[in-house]
């Protein structure tokens, strides 16, 4: 048997979901995967492409991430593939790094049509709540915490970002983003952890969802599963 192999760039990537998404007529999209994947920009262009029809709301998972405080307070426990049980910092990895029961809520909310006034992590003002809308034509839920939530089977499509560890790697350093690292070379020291913890506690999840991609050096993006018949 021939598999043929697809390809896209973002952009006409984003295109086909949100269109696919429409017609079938699915309230939510939920977008995860490794750091430096490209979530954050297929979430945006899938927005834009969307609310073309209607309203779109957009939920960034880490508005919901507790404190760096307290998460580097407690010590984390997990299962290497390689070297067994590990102990750490809390990262992104774990579901208890999430306030999870206020993600529930927002979504529970949007699902029966009600509006919802969310405070963004980064809003200082009252002015700076973001309306999300209960007629909305999607809601985008983005994030490596979504592994952690139920996606809603029926009522939405699910989608797996996945790069390389040298291209995760690589994009951390050059976009200038390293989360509560002070600089790259703090980023490389800390890096074997992160990806521990990724692959112990996020990659499982995987399978979970409809969709597959992975992310290349050039950004462009390989299907490499797709349950629903959307993009092969």
């Amino acid at each position: 048997m021939i598999i043929k192999i697809k390809y896209y760039e973002p952009v006409k990537m984003a295109e086909k979901i949100a269109q696919s998404c429409l017609a079938a007529g699915k309230k939510f999209l939920f977008i995860s995967g490794n750091g430096g994947s490209g979530k954050t920009e297929l979430s945006r262009i899938i927005y834009e492409e969307a609310a073309k029809y209607g309203h779109v709301n957009v939920l960034d998972m880490d508005d919901f991430v507790v404190d760096t405080k307290l998460r580097n307070s407690a010590t984390a426990i997990w299962n290497d593939i390689e070297k067994g049980e590990q102990k750490g910092r809390y990262t992104t990895a774990f579901a208890a790094s999430y306030f999870l029961q206020n993600v529930k809520a927002i979504i529970c909310n949007l699902e029966n049509g009600n509006d919802y006034y969310h405070w963004p992590k980064k809003a200082k003002e009252p002015k700076e709540c973001r309306l999300l809308y209960g007629d909305a034509v999607l809601t985008i839920i983005e994030g490596i915490g979504t592994v952690f939530l139920d996606k809603r089977e029926g009522n939405s499509v699910s989608i797996f970002v996945q790069c390389s560890k040298e291209t995760e790697l690589a994009r951390r350093i050059k976009r200038g983003r390293f989360s509560n690292e002070k600089n790259a070379e703090e980023v490389r020291k800390k890096y074997a952890e992160r990806r521990s913890q990724y692959k112990a506690n996020v990659e499982p999840h995987m399978k979970d969802y409809k969709i597959v991609l992975e992310s290349m050096e050039d950004y462009s993006l390989r299907v490499m599963r797709d349950d629903l018949k959307i993009l092969l």
